[in-house]
């Protein structure tokens, strides 16, 4: 058998896990947790704490809600904010306090409703309050009304189309081509990603450096072509695997160091397809398979499309741009 079929039949062995967590803690209810305490029914969550129902956010403390946020705290109901404190319906806000169902503000307080505005105190809609003035027609609203929030979304909407908006968002980074990014520095194409340094095509990714077309990787270095892998170091094509070294073609392991084709391992080192081999041996026999691949145009990811479903999924895929990547199955 080739190398391809030898691991899609390693990835159908044993069922896969359905929940990953890396060094979190009472965190049972959380997928993709890493390095996280506390935090419930949330997705992709890195460093954070007392995050409830959240998803793919980074350093953030006592949220509900929240989606690609970092660095907030005591927030609510946010998407793509950045250190921003008691917080609530907010999206594309940086360095906000106290600012409720506004977007697009940088350095705001006190502000409801806003679209656009940078270091502004007691606005509403937009428009300057005194500050009784701005707490009494705030404190009067009760905003656990379904239908009142929509109500002010709605006018919301209506102050979106008369301010000026970023088309792209970017928070404290340097030479960046990218949206939704903060504290990165040479990204190329990259999006919704959080201190990621000299990296490209990164999607959902934080702490990354020297890395190139990842998807969920959280401080990977001299990486590529990697999924929701974090911690390693000079890997390629890994999937659901979490702080390794100089090993490719990876899945559902960690802790392995110099492994290549292997599944649903930990602590390992020389092994091929699961295998033990000398230092020597394993060397010599990588650079074959390598080689193997490579003429064959299989040095990629397209051999972990093994399962009925994933073949379902494809054969389904309407996307054009995604139908030109999937392989003959």
């Amino acid at each position: 058998m080739s190398f391809v079929q030898d691991f899609q039949r390693l990835l159908l062995e044993k069922p896969r896990y359905n929940v990953k967590q890396v060094n979190s803690e009472n965190s049972d209810y959380a997928d993709t947790a890493v390095k996280s305490k506390n935090c419930y029914y949330s997705f992709c969550v890195f460093y954070c704490e007392d995050v409830y129902y959240g998803r793919y956010s980074r350093k953030c403390t006592s949220c509900s809600d929240i989606t690609f946020c970092v660095d907030c705290q005591w927030c609510r109901e946010c998407t793509d904010c950045t250190g921003c404190y008691m917080t609530d319906y907010c999206q594309n806000c940086a360095h906000c306090t106290n600012t409720l169902f506004s977007k697009d503000c940088y350095n705001c307080e006190h502000c409801f409703g806003c679209v656009g505005l940078r270091r502004k105190k007691y606005h509403i809609f937009n428009k300057p309050y005194s500050k009784e003035d701005y707490e009494k027609h705030v404190g009067a609203l009760d905003l656990s009304r379904e239908d009142l929030r929509q109500v002010i979304f709605d006018k919301r909407l209506a102050v979106e189309k008369k301010a000026a908006q970023l088309g792209i968002h970017q928070v404290q980074t340097e030479d960046c081509i990218g949206d939704n990014l903060s504290q990165c520095k040479g990204c190329y194409q990259c999006y919704d990603g959080f201190a990621n340094e000299d990296c490209c095509y990164n999607i959902e990714c934080n702490g990354n450096t020297d890395s190139a077309d990842l998807t969920v990787c959280f401080e990977a270095e001299q990486c590529y072509q990697s999924i929701q892998a974090p911690l390693n170091y000079n890997c390629n094509f890994l999937l659901h695997t979490d702080a390794c070294n100089d090993s490719e073609f990876c899945a559902y392991s960690k802790n392995l160091k110099n492994c290549f084709g292997c599944v649903y391992l930990n602590h390992k080192e020389y092994h091929i397809l699961n295998q033990p081999y000398s230092k020597e041996d394993y060397f010599k026999r990588v650079a074959e398979i390598k080689a193997e691949l490579i003429e064959n145009g299989q040095y990629n990811l397209d051999c972990y499309f093994v399962s009925d479903y994933e073949a379902q999924r494809l054969a389904n895929e309407t996307d054009s741009a995604i139908q030109a990547t999937i392989p003959d199955l």
